[in-house]
């Protein structure tokens, strides 16, 4: 058993939860979602989808030029492409990250320190979704805030932004809490971890650039749901617009926990859960669960051929050298 890799667990753990939820609904009634949809309705979530590659695009150069750079946008926009498809096609819900920080080590200063504005665009789209999904709650009927697990997300979340903005905002605790453990024996990790505080100072010193990140945020997350509402209408599913705005954000959050192969198996339960719920048929949540997540993987391909392109340009570089 000491043998089985985290892959391995996660791989089985989706295949099985998929394999279990595809054999206790009627495949017909799944079909028939896609068969008699509004195929026109797929064109506004692929243009969504752009859009959102776009300006997530845009707030990754805002918080690396925080650092004092003046990143390409045109080369980010490739090289967020490429993250997308690695982190659609790796084992992992963060591969895209460790993609995006290894190509803008450079303009970030230290590989370090890339992997913090990395991390730094992650948890910004996590408080920009708890804004949207927080409101959609507390203003929601008693179906909405019945949701599973809606209570319990939101009142944790609350604390932990709490805490992480309180150690954002005093540098001061993080240096004794570093300090108080012991890491100064440790150079390796003394260093990385100084490396992180010094661009975590960049952005406190940068306030406008936080701003404009959490603004791109908010709207980037609305894009999201909104891309996922779209695909409910494309498969004539009478999903609630503010059910939506809850439902989607809670699924988001949930599925990023490293338990499965990128969320697959899980994300569809949850979806199940939560359309039983609110009085629409599981058959409909695989339907729009599957749908969403398979476009979104196929215009992440897109990825392959930006890196495929790269490479080849690398080898004719290369062999032009060589002549």
């Amino acid at each position: 058993m000491k043998h089985i890799s985290p892959f391995a667990i996660k791989l089985v753990l989706s295949a099985g939860l998929l394999v279990y939820l595809l054999q206790s609904v009627d495949l017909a009634a799944v079909f028939r979602h896609l068969a008699e949809g509004e195929h026109g309705l797929f064109a506004i979530a692929i243009v969504v989808y752009a859009v959102v590659v776009v300006l997530s695009t845009v707030r990754w150069k805002v918080l690396l030029d925080a650092l004092g750079g003046a990143a390409n946008l045109r080369a980010l926009v490739d090289s967020y492409l490429v993250s997308a498809f690695f982190a659609n096609f790796l084992p992992s819900n963060v591969g895209g990250d460790v993609v995006r920080a290894r190509e803008t080590a450079r303009e970030a200063g230290s590989h370090t320190a890339s992997l913090t504005v990395a991390a730094m665009d992650r948890v910004v789209g996590f408080v920009a979704l708890y804004f949207i999904a927080a409101p959609a709650f507390l203003l929601g009927g008693p179906l909405v805030r019945g949701l599973a697990g809606a209570r319990v997300i939101l009142a944790g979340l609350t604390v932990l932004f709490l805490i992480l903005g309180i150690l954002f905002a005093r540098p001061a605790l993080v240096s004794g809490l570093i300090e108080g453990l012991g890491l100064r024996r440790f150079p390796w990790l003394f260093d990385r971890l100084a490396s992180v505080q010094s661009t975590l100072g960049a952005f406190r010193a940068n306030r406008q650039a936080m701003v404009n990140s959490f603004l791109l945020s908010l709207v980037l997350q609305f894009l999201g749901v909104s891309y996922f509402f779209v695909v409910a209408r494309a498969l004539r599913i009478p999903l609630d617009p503010g059910t939506c705005l809850l439902m989607v954000p809670l699924c988001t959050l949930i599925q990023a926990l490293p338990i499965s192969f990128n969320g697959w198996g899980v994300r569809e339960g949850v979806y199940v859960v939560y359309f039983r719920q609110v009085g629409l048929p599981k058959e409909s949540a695989l339907a729009f669960s599957i749908v969403a997540a398979a476009l979104a993987v196929l215009l992440s391909l897109s990825g392959l051929f930006v890196w495929l392109a790269r490479r080849s340009h690398a080898h004719d570089a290369t062999d032009a050298s060589r002549s």
